[in-house]
């Protein structure tokens, strides 16, 4: 029988190595928020209109992000305009 020398050091197993290559290969994929970002249409693509029907305003869309914003429409968007993907806001 061999003797194996001590080394102080812990001993890495082929499993523990996989695993720590494939965090190591997702972990600037999990750090970019724009990997996971979809593209914002524009205004024009949705109808935006100044002219609100009833209630389909974006103030009351769950789309919308105060001030001025949409997930997903691009350019400055105001509360009291509507477009064709208007969703209600849940609870």
């Amino acid at each position: 029988m061999r003797k194996i020398e001590e080394t102080g050091l812990p001993r890495l197993s082929r499993r523990t190595l996989l695993i720590g290559g494939v965090a190591l290969g997702a972990a600037p994929m999990l750090a970019s928020t724009q990997a996971f970002a979809t593209p914002k249409v524009s205004q024009a693509c949705v109808r935006y209109s100044q002219s609100p029907t009833g209630d389909h305003r974006c103030g009351n869309c769950r789309l919308f992000r105060a001030p001025s914003s949409c997930l997903d429409v691009e350019g400055a968007i105001t509360e009291d305009c509507s477009c064709r993907i208007w969703l209600p806001k849940v609870g």
